[in-house]
């Protein structure tokens, strides 16, 4: 069996997005992993991150706090958190139900709707990763 098999290379795709966020061309990262379920790859990209957030750690910390002393002040102990944090998950669906019940009883208000088919904007995966869970989230199934 072969191990470590993986490509790292520009992708470039044309598809429709609906977040102001999406990509057109970046440098992606995808590992080969066979048998592998949706639990087996959601665990191997949360430790892939947290990985790299523990490499710039340990090689790039006088980088990362200019940055801090310059840009972000709270850029260092972000990375931190992510380096040491298990990863909160929580199915599209789910997610979807939860942001519409904190918005039904006040709790947030979004300047764009939550609703079950619709793409979740950054506001929403923040609130769900800063206010819900307080760690990074992995949110998964996502309608078709």
């Amino acid at each position: 069996a072969m191990t470590n098999v993986y490509t790292f290379g520009p992708t470039f795709r044309a598809e429709d997005s609906h977040t102001t966020r999406h990509l057109a061309e970046f440098w992606m990262i995808e590992p080969e992993i066979a048998f592998c379920d949706l639990e087996a790859n959601m665990k191997c990209a949360e430790q892939y991150v947290r990985y790299c957030c523990n490499a710039i750690l340990e090689r790039n910390l006088d980088d990362l706090e200019f940055i801090a002393s310059r840009y972000d002040k709270d850029s260092v102990a972000r990375v931190r958190q992510v380096a040491t944090s298990d990863f909160a998950r929580i199915s599209y669906t789910e997610a979807v139900a939860l942001l519409q019940e904190h918005v039904k009883e006040g709790k947030k208000t979004f300047e764009n709707l939550v609703e079950w088919g619709i793409d979740l904007q950054s506001e929403h995966e923040r609130y769900l990763a800063e206010v819900v869970f307080k760690c990074p989230t992995i949110v998964y199934n996502y309608p078709k």
